[in-house]
């Protein structure tokens, strides 16, 4: 039969989607988006995740028997193993080094324990041996021979078996949890897909999962990981955009500026500025930064000066910033509306629906964003809003630590070439910096969207629907050249115009 042939004949009868959710953050990009219920127009879902079962009980009431939930297989992480992944994570950062001039993250820390030490000494030297273009692919091989015969494949070989789908699909190519589920899926010729789920991940290591097609925010993002890994097809890469920023398409959950302020006890006369935190690894001195932020503001006539909103990182409920906020009450705390189980985890943490709609208007109603490095100024760009980057070092830190470091890695390469963000190289030009972006909302408005529209796919609002179609495509075995009539593809029965993935 031929494989035209074999796509109709799948067309016809309801598929089978096995969602692989090790994490909170694919809660928040396909849960709390239109993406299940347009799986649901063509098949069945299930979903196999990683996360406390109490934690997703909500999601898994809204949509009942339709969509069944199990808890993926326990996993233990044998020294081979964890010893040829992170061998390929430290080769893949030398082989960087050598041959393209990055600087991307730090190699892995010695941690306390000896034995952790000697691990992570012998896998740095393991990946400064095999840093080549060839031997870190022999590397990859050899995690997945010992990933495939780990004590805890089998029952996931038998998850596998017993729920028989038509395409497996990873919201997180990083993560630990969902590498059996996948090797078990490839080993039963069953189309596998991930996705990339962050703008920074391409250049942090060579990513754990393994995958048939790998699903990706824009073009660009495409070119990145062809580049990264040359050992790739470019036919198994689709652009498809994120869902992270898909809610800023629906004005049905905008609540009108009154409503905001009033909620969080704003003056509706003067500008918000939001501080977006990081977890205490990517910016551990976010607490001086926020107070550093406060102390400006008090700088600005009160008749014009900003408000400060302050969302921290979901992953983060530490008291790091309780010193800050009691020394400026006046900060107003808009916390995230995720569920924590283990501080620092992001396996630990879900988000609650309700975050989407405040994350939104969050950013609707604010005039401007500060932060260091955050992709918070995307969400802002989605808006036309400006975003100001923190980069200078905080009074007695770390002399190891430096600001400039964290726009020297790979994926700033695009905002030092664009410049969509304003930056503030000293504690004292914050609230002149500060002032100016919002005196000035207009000022880099075609330099943010240049930025959004390089690395997010347009329009953002249809990303589920682009992420969808390609499930479908892969799970009926449909190759690219046959989805490419401009425009035409069948869901539900009915023929529907696609929107041009250009």
């Amino acid at each position: 039969m031929s494989t035209q042939k074999s796509g109709k004949s799948a067309a016809s009868r309801r598929l089978r989607y096995l969602l692989v959710i090790p994490d909170g953050t694919g809660i928040r990009n396909f849960f709390c988006t239109p993406f299940i219920d347009l799986l649901l127009e063509t098949g069945s879902v299930h979903v196999g995740h990683g996360l406390p079962v109490a934690s997703v009980a909500p999601f898994e009431s809204q949509w009942g028997e339709r969509v069944t939930w199990s808890r993926l297989p326990s996993i233990r992480d044998g020294v081979f193993e964890r010893a040829a992944r992170q061998s390929k994570a430290s080769a893949q950062i030398f082989w960087q080094r050598r041959s393209r001039g990055e600087v991307p993250l730090k190699l892995r820390r010695p941690a306390a324990r000896f034995r952790d030490r000697l691990m992570a000494r012998v896998t740095n030297a393991a990946g400064w041996l095999f840093g080549g273009r060839r031997r870190i692919v022999w590397l990859d091989r050899l995690h997945r021979l010992s990933a495939s015969q780990a004590t805890h494949m089998p029952a996931f070989r038998d998850f596998i078996a017993r729920m028989k789908p038509d395409v497996v699909f990873c919201s997180h190519q990083k993560s630990l949890s969902a590498v059996p589920a996948m090797l078990a899926a490839c080993e039963a010729d069953i189309p596998t897909a991930t996705f990339i789920y962050s703008w920074d991940n391409l250049p942090k290591g060579r990513m754990p999962v393994h995958a048939d097609h790998y699903l990706v925010w824009s073009n660009f993002m495409r070119d990145e990981l062809l580049s990264y890994y040359p050992d790739v097809s470019a036919d198994s890469v689709h652009v498809v955009g994120t869902p992270q920023f898909e809610s800023y398409s629906d004005s049905s959950i905008l609540e009108s500026r009154a409503a905001f302020f009033a909620h969080w006890k704003l003056d509706s006369s003067r500008p918000v500025v939001c501080f977006s935190g990081d977890d205490p690894g990517c910016s551990p001195y976010d607490p001086r930064f926020l107070e550093d932020l406060a102390d400006a503001m008090r700088s600005v006539p009160a008749s014009e000066r900003p408000q400060i909103l302050f969302r921290r990182s979901p992953v983060d409920w530490s008291n790091r910033y309780d010193p800050a906020l009691k020394k400026h009450p006046e900060i107003t705390v808009c916390d995230p509306r995720w569920q924590s189980l283990s501080e620092g985890d992001w396996s630990e943490i879900v988000p609650m629906r309700e975050d989407v709609a405040l994350l939104v208007n969050l950013v609707y109603h604010a005039d401007a964003v500060v932060n260091l490095g955050s992709t918070m100024a995307m969400d802002f760009a989605a808006y036309d809003k400006p975003a100001i980057y923190v980069a200078y070092n905080p009074v007695s830190g770390d002399p190891h630590w430096n600001a400039e470091d964290v726009y020297r890695r790979p994926h700033f390469q695009s905002v030092h070439e664009l410049q969509p963000v304003y930056w503030v190289r000293s504690r004292e030009k914050l609230a002149e910096v500060v002032m100016h972006a919002i005196r000035n909302p207009g000022e880099k408005r075609s330099e943010r969207r240049a930025w959004l529209h390089r690395h997010v796919l347009q329009p953002m609002g249809e990303a589920s629907e682009r992420f969808a179609d390609e499930l479908k495509r892969l799970a009926i075995g449909m190759k690219p050249d046959m989805a490419s009539e401009p425009a035409e593809t069948l869901r539900g029965g009915q023929i529907r115009r696609r929107a041009s993935t250009h």
